[in-house]
């Protein structure tokens, strides 16, 4: 029955888009039909299916905010009212009823526009129980509800704490009339007592509360919690509420103006004193109006002042989040090509834009790519300043022209600005840069090859200061080698943000925009725009960056502000990939974001893998270390990785070697024996089995029989629990000490020797992902001088086991010297399981021939088959942010704490990887045996 319901609610929203009513449903027939044809029985079923699959739960925030219980009414003393703007006042009845249901005293102020109305709404809300006092007043049909609330009121609602904002809204987001999001969002303030109680008391309770409101209708589309058209209106007054504006930015806020506020949250906006004259005189716009901006400016306004946000959920639960979905899921209902496919069914050309669509840069931002340039342009011309002077002249160069202008009038207007730069070298470097980074989105041109097949003119319509012949040279053919035709805005003055594109459009291709669709990014300019103008379906490719604003389960990665270009291109790289998958296999963002051993790879590990060894190169030359010994097995990716980093970070000769050495706890405990006093301390830490079990996994099987030998086989199977029996443990081998002894001295002149020949003279250092430094005091031991070593996180063990053994750093955590809670250590288990080698865990030598011998292989080949695809993935990303880097390669580093998000997003089950049950690590040091890389689900 869910899915049923769904696919009505789907086709109501299909009739309501075309204008609702009789007309509705012929155009949704009409569109049914041409789709049979087009699509075929099967394809429209599939289509049918697709609308009527349920939204899932959405994820928590990774910043979810534990929200005190709320405080019940007689404890409650904030001073609330109500602001109700009653333009319908055939609603006065139902309104009155949602007012009836207060459970604190409070002051009601209400808002009519006619006098007629101001006699209805007096006698339906003068006996509502509860209201100490009711104010009517007449307003200009100006500024909606938003303006009585900000205007009319504002010296009441000045006297309150807490104030709700009500109003009679009979429109849907299109414009079409419906009651449906009005009576979602009182039902959701205000459709109990017992609600409007638990509201009011979350304010009582958590003084950092500044707003509540619902969760946004199902009919506001994905692209409607963007700016849209009011980014200029927004402008005029977000300095003056301390709100920075994001044109580009998916924003949570109030769909429908209806909420509770805190007033000292939303004090800044009152303090505006904006008077009437300020709002529009109404014509039924849909948007671009100051009251559409300042609806959505209020969440930013609460925020910006410290408080928090709180949405309700949709079911009607009573809980808070602190960001909304937002409609997230409506966008990944289908894949691209069948939704483009739909689209075009008869459509005579297609319209493309140019960046996010069809190509990509590896920046998660355009100001990350002109800073990666600046840089370029600092190093290899020593221009200083370039990101400002670029600005400068785009904008000197734009006014000149009165258009977008050319990259050309653009670096004239350098040579005004500066004489002494070199203009000309500037723009060969930035198209050099440009023809170097850009690449193909190879989603979006595998959903347009049909519309080749079918030899659909295609052409680019782009705001732009590349010209049509510079975009030929600079984009990659696969995706220049199919358009017909370019109209770009420098060139032909037009823009598509502004809206005149469009009509030039029409007036090029001598077609109407009904026989139009057009495919882009941006939520204004190939949305909003071209609907406006006559398009009745433009497709909408959400942009890269967007992924990590949009989909719940990704906004622990979104960008901090002033990141750096490398930060950046990670970000840019990771979403690049994202986006490929919401371009082809969109249904997986609606599963929960389950991710494969190649998105691992490439997203969690190549991130983390790249920037600890580009960390341990940059240490190494500061230490003045010659030779990195990766320790075997969770170094067989990382000695990998270093290989890739010295090669593209070094112009001549490298100066760090990096090696695969071969060690373990085990065979270098053995070997660092030189007293009956060394033997105490192979013993430490925890382990559960028999005697014999903890000498096969401490000291290895040699050992193990040579002390069966000493002390008698039945020894062997006793009982033994560390760290209680630790001294007991010590009496039992007595007997085989001197034995261990000699063994451990034949065994250490065996290391020693392949020491030698792996190091020789130069200084090395010892690597590995942690975590108490084990094996570099074992390795002190074992040759009688200190060794250093470097590690992702070292413990609090590391305190004791590293004095006086030598230098010891760590890059993320180091335990020695701080409690705080440390990422790699919380998920030890699942790097050690995915960056492991395809080999047992090694066990020493053969005294003769020095042959390495191996423990008993828990991996089998399908595991080390699926552990590879990760580590092919992650060698794919280090060489991709390598060769994106080129020149600043050796510049490449990332923010520590930034790069371990996606671990801890695997770690924590917020991205499901239900293949990692599959594989894991052999903990016999402790006597656990296998362990999985990720813990099997509840109940399995």
């Amino acid at each position: 029955m869910s899915h049923i319901s769904a696919f009505l609610r789907a086709l109501r929203r299909s009739i309501e888009v075309r204008g609702g009513g009789l007309r509705g449903i012929a155009g949704v027939i009409e569109r049914t039909w041409k789709m049979l044809r087009a699509l075929g029985p099967g394809g429209v079923l599939a289509r049918i299916q697709s609308a009527g699959r349920t939204m899932p739960p959405a994820l928590m925030p990774a910043d979810h905010y534990p929200f005190p219980p709320p405080f019940a009414s007689d404890r409650n003393m904030l001073r609330v009212g109500v602001v109700v703007h009653m333009f319908y006042p055939d609603l006065a009845d139902e309104f009155a009823v949602a007012l009836s249901r207060m459970p604190l005293p409070f002051v009601l102020l209400v808002s009519v526009t006619d006098p007629k109305a101001e006699a209805t709404v007096r006698a339906a809300f003068a006996s509502i129980e509860g209201a100490q006092r009711l104010e009517i007043v007449r307003v200009p049909n100006r500024g909606r509800d938003i303006a009585p609330l900000l205007v009319t009121f504002r010296e009441q609602i000045l006297q309150l704490d807490v104030v709700g904002h009500l109003h009679t809204k009979k429109s849907l987001y299109t414009g079409s009339t419906q009651d449906r999001w009005r009576t979602y969002l009182v039902d959701a303030l205000m459709g109990s007592r017992e609600r409007i109680e638990w509201q009011l008391g979350m304010f009582a309770a958590e003084p950092k509360l500044g707003l509540i409101y619902p969760e946004s209708h199902e009919t506001v589309p994905l692209s409607g919690h963007t700016w849209l058209a009011n980014v200029a209106a927004a402008r005029t007054i977000s300095v003056r509420l301390g709100v920075t504006i994001d044109p580009d930015a998916y924003l949570d806020f109030p769909a429908g103006s209806m909420f509770w506020a805190r007033v000292e949250a939303i004090r800044p906006m009152l303090a505006l004193r904006l008077p009437i004259e300020a709002f529009p005189e109404e014509q039924g716009q849909l948007d671009g109006t100051l009251q559409h901006a300042v609806e959505r400016l209020f969440v930013a306004t609460v925020r910006a002042g410290g408080f928090l946000s709180g949405v309700l959920p949709r079911d009607g639960a009573l809980a808070l989040t602190l960001e909304g979905a937002r409609n997230w899921h409506t966008y990944f209902a289908s894949p691209l090509e069948e939704r483009i496919g739909a689209a075009t069914i008869d459509s005579a050309f297609i319209s493309l834009d140019i960046f996010d669509t069809l190509v990509q840069r590896p920046f998660i931002t355009p100001e990350g790519a002109r800073h990666y340039l600046a840089r370029l342009a600092e190093v290899t011309l020593g221009v200083t300043d370039f990101v400002n002077l670029r600005a400068r002249a785009e904008a000197l160069a734009r006014h000149k022209a009165g258009r977008d202008p050319t990259l050309g009038e653009i670096y004239a207007a350098v040579e005004v600005l500066e004489a002494k730069a070199p203009a000309d070298d500037l723009q060969a470097l930035e198209l050099e840069t440009e023809r170097r980074l850009l690449q193909p989105r190879t989603g979006v041109l595998a959903a347009l090859a049909p519309l080749r097949r079918r030899k659909l003119r295609m052409v680019v319509l782009s705001d732009m200061y590349l010209s049509a012949a510079t975009l030929r040279e600079v984009l990659p053919p696969a995706v220049s080698q199919s358009i017909e035709a370019w109209y770009v805005s420098c060139e032909t003055g037009c823009r598509k943000y502004d809206g005149d594109a469009w009509p030039m459009l029409v007036e090029r291709e001598r077609q109407p925009l009904s026989r139009c669709v057009h495919i882009g990014d941006h939520e204004r300019a190939d949305l909003q725009q071209p609907r406006s103008h006559g398009m009745e379906m433009p497709v909408h490719v959400l942009r890269a960056s967007a992924l990590l604003e949009v989909v719940p389960a990704l906004r622990p990665l979104r960008i901090a502000q002033g990141a750096s270009w490398c930060e950046q291109l990670r970000l840019g790289l990771i979403a690049n990939h994202f986006s490929h998958i919401a371009d082809v296999s969109p249904n997986v963002f609606r599963q929960g974001l389950p991710i494969t051993p190649d998105t691992f790879g490439y997203v969690v590990l190549g991130p983390f893998v790249l920037d600890f060894v580009t960390w341990l190169a940059q240490l190494a030359r500061a230490q003045g270390v010659e030779h990195l010994l990766f320790l075997s097995r969770e170094g067989h990716l990382l000695s990998q990785a270093f290989e890739r980093v010295i090669a593209g970070t070094s112009s001549t000769r490298p100066d760090i070697r990096g090696s695969y050495f071969l060690a373990s706890r085990q065979a270098t405990g053995l070997a660092a024996i030189r007293s009956a006093d060394d033997i105490d301390r192979l013993f430490e830490g925890t382990f559960n089995g028999t005697l014999g079990d903890l000498l096969d996994a401490r000291l290895g099987e040699t050992a193990t029989r040579t002390v069966s030998a000493a002390v008698g086989a039945a020894a062997m199977y006793e009982p033994v629990f560390l760290p209680e029996m630790h001294a007991v443990v010590l009496v039992r081998l007595t007997p085989a000490v001197d034995a261990l002894l000699e063994l451990a001295a034949s065994t250490r002149e065996t290391y020693q020797e392949y020491w030698r020949e792996k190091v020789g003279t130069a200084r090395p250092m010892v690597v590995d992902i942690g975590y108490a430094g084990t094996i570099q005091r074992n390795l002190a031991g074992l040759l009688g001088h200190s060794v250093d070593g470097a590690y992702c996180a070292l413990d609090g063990r590391a305190r004791s086991r590293l004095e006086h053994v030598g230098q010891a750093h760590a890059r993320y955590h180091d335990g020695r010297n701080s409690m705080a809670p440390s990422t790699v250590l919380s998920h030890d288990l699942l790097l050690e399981s995915v960056l492991t080698a395809s080999h047992a865990q090694f066990a020493g030598f053969q005294p003769e021939t020095r042959t390495p011998l191996y423990a008993r292989q828990e991996i089998d080949a399908t595991q080390w088959a699926t552990i590879d695809s990760v580590h092919k993935a992650a060698l794919r990303f280090i060489d991709a942010a390598l060769s994106m880097a080129g020149p600043l390669s050796q510049e490449l580093v990332f923010n520590p704490e930034s790069v371990q998000v996606p671990l801890e997003c695997v770690g924590s089950g917020r991205w499901a990887a239900p293949w990692l049950r599959r594989v894991g690590v052999d903990d016999a040091f402790t006597g656990r045996g296998h362990i999985a890389a990720a813990p099997l689900p509840k109940g399995a």
